[in-house]
C-alpha cells in the first residue's frame, strides 16, 4: 500500500491512499505491535551527506563517517576516538558509508531506522508498547523532515511486519539463492548486532561474501565494484547489507554464501 503524506512545517495529515499491487498492511489492525518491526519503502532521497552530517552533529548523535580513505567519528560536534563497538550503542546514531547512510534513534516508546534499500531508503519502526499507527508514523515523519531527511511530499510502500521473537529465520523467498544467516541479515530489526551474532564480516553498511557463479557465467556490472577477488567459479565480494538479495536473485549466480572459516586442527 502506498500512502503520500504533506508536510508543511507542520505535519497537515493524510492526502491519499492508494493500493499498489499485493503490498501487506503492517498489521491487521490500526496499532503498531510491540511484538513487530515494520519495515515501509520510502523510496529515493536527494540527501546532501554534509548537510546531513552538519544536522546530526548541532542535535548531538553520535557519528560514524567512513570513506575510502579513512573512518571519522563524532559525539556531536566533537571528534571521538571512541571505537565503533561503543558508538554502536548511542541512543541517536547516523552511520555514514560513502554514499549511503543509516540513521537509528531510540526512544522510550518507539525505535526507529532509516536505512538503504534496494530503490531509496526502508523506514523501519519497531515499538516498545502498543502505539496507534496514524499518529506514529506522522511523529516519525516530522522528525525526519526537521533533520533533513524527507521533504514535504513524500510516498511510502508498506513491506509488511516481522515477529521480534522467533525461533525461525525469515526464508528467502522463491529465486532467491542465499544462505540463511544473510537473508536474516538482510531481513534484520538490527544489522549492526545480528552481522556480530553470526558471526558475519561486516565494514561499515556491507558485508563479505562469496559468490558461487555458474558455469561460464560473469559477476553482474553492477557488483564489479565490490569485487574482493575471483576466480573461475567463485568471487569474494563486499556487498551493501541492502543489496544481498539482488545479487542472489542475478541469472549469473547459483549462490551466495559467507566465506567458510578455517577450523584449526584438532591436536
Amino acid at each position: 500500500m502506498r500512502r503520500r503524506y504533506k508536510l508543511a512545517g507542520v505535519l497537515v495529515g493524510l492526502l491519499l491512499i492508494a493500493v499498489v499491487g499485493a503490498v501487506p498492511s503492517l498489521c491487521s489492525e490500526s496499532e503498531l505491535l510491540k511484538s513487530h518491526y515494520y519495515l515501509l519503502l520510502i523510496g529515493a532521497m536527494d540527501v546532501p551527506l554534509e548537510s546531513l552530517i552538519q544536522s546530526a552533529k548541532e542535535r548531538e548523535l553520535a557519528i560514524i563517517v567512513l570513506s575510502d580513505e579513512q573512518v571519522a567519528s563524532y559525539r556531536g560536534s566533537d571528534l571521538t576516538d571512541e571505537g565503533e563497538e561503543i558508538l554502536l550503542d548511542a541512543d541517536a546514531l547516523l552511520y555514514v558509508d560513502k554514499s549511503r547512510f543509516l540513521l537509528r534513534i531510540k526512544g522510550a516508546d518507539l525505535d526507529y531506522v532509516v536505512r538503504p534499500a534496494e530503490v531509496g531508503y526502508t523506514l523501519l519502526l519497531s515499538p516498545h508498547r502498543d502505539l496507534p499507527q496514524g499518529d506514529t508514523l506522522l511523529a516519525v515523519l516530522s522528525e525526519l523532515q526537521q533533520i533533513g531527511i524527507v521533504g514535504g511530499d513524500i510516498q511510502m510502500e508498506w513491506e509488511g511486519a516481522l515477529p521480534k521473537e522467533t525461533d525461525k529465520s525469515p526464508q528467502p523467498p522463491d529465486g532467491v539463492a542465499i544462505d540463511s544467516d544473510l537473508y536474516a541479515l538482510a531481513m534484520a530489526e538490527d544489522w549492526f548486532a545480528t552481522a556480530a551474532s553470526q558471526g558475519l564480516s561486516r565494514v561499515g553498511l556491507s558485508v563479505e561474501v562469496v559468490a558461487e557463479k555458474l558455469p561460464g557465467a560473469a559477476i553482474p556490472e553492477a557488483f564489479q565494484d565490490a569485487v574482493v577477488s575471483e576466480t573461475e567459479e567463485l568471487v569474494k565480494l563486499l556487498v551493501p547489507i541492502h543489496l544481498l538479495v539482488e545479487l542472489a536473485r542475478a541469472e549469473t549466480i547459483d549462490y551466495v554464501r559467507p566465506p567458510y572459516q578455517p577450523h584449526p586442527a584438532a591436536p
